[in-house]
């Protein structure tokens, strides 16, 4: 089954969803519950890894930038609740907006959103583009997931911490985040245009 890439132009504040929209919004937020559990196992004692920042900017990447933010605030919205899908413990309930860490997870709406709209904002989006796309996506991670580390840091936790010192705390998930950025580029253009050429397909036959 094809499916159908959506793109700014078509609507991106559009509120009404379609069955297969839905169905990609949920497939989406699964596959960031995936990527969560994936970091719960992931041994301590090895260098920090987590998939959910590529994951973020890829959903925006492949389904658009509406329905891939929408998808990460459903996933969100899915942990805050109590269901147990989120990296770290207690991995779900609403005290997880305490943990220093929950600045990343409110960024990656918007992390979907600029990457997805980055790529679908161009008709044939190319190396330059989706490296852009990606590479933003990252920036807007940490420009809202580092502020919220320094607010729970200095006035939640009580621990006096300059945010040049946040920063460094973090500096060397923000080069792995690069890293899986730079990777994103080649998975991202590469599953996109294998969508496009599947709905091209598709056109063609239903018109002969």
């Amino acid at each position: 089954m094809s499916v159908k890439l959506p793109s700014p132009q078509e609507g991106v504040y559009k509120l009404k969803l379609s069955v297969r929209e839905m169905v990609l919004v949920a497939f989406f937020a699964a596959l960031m519950a995936v990527g969560a559990f994936i970091s719960k196992i992931w041994p301590p004692d090895v260098i920090p890894f987590s998939l959910l920042p590529l994951l973020s900017m890829l959903a925006g990447v492949l389904i658009g930038p509406r329905l891939g933010a929408l998808s990460m605030i459903v996933y969100v919205l899915v942990g805050l609740s109590g269901v147990p899908v989120l990296a770290s413990p207690p991995f779900g309930g609403i005290t997880y907006v305490f943990k220093p860490s929950f600045g990343f997870l409110l960024a990656f709406p918007a992390a979907a959103y600029v990457s997805g709209y980055i790529v679908h904002s161009q008709e044939k989006p190319g190396w330059l583009t989706f490296s852009l796309a990606m590479f933003s996506g990252i920036i807007a991670t940490y420009v809202i997931g580092l502020p919220w580390m320094y607010i729970i840091f200095n006035f939640y936790l009580g621990q006096a911490l300059t945010f040049f010192q946040v920063t460094a705390m973090m500096g060397l998930y923000i080069v792995l985040d690069f890293v899986k950025a730079a990777l994103g580029v080649v998975v991202g253009k590469t599953i996109y245009e294998r969508m496009n050429k599947s709905v091209e397909l598709s056109h063609s036959q239903s018109k002969s």
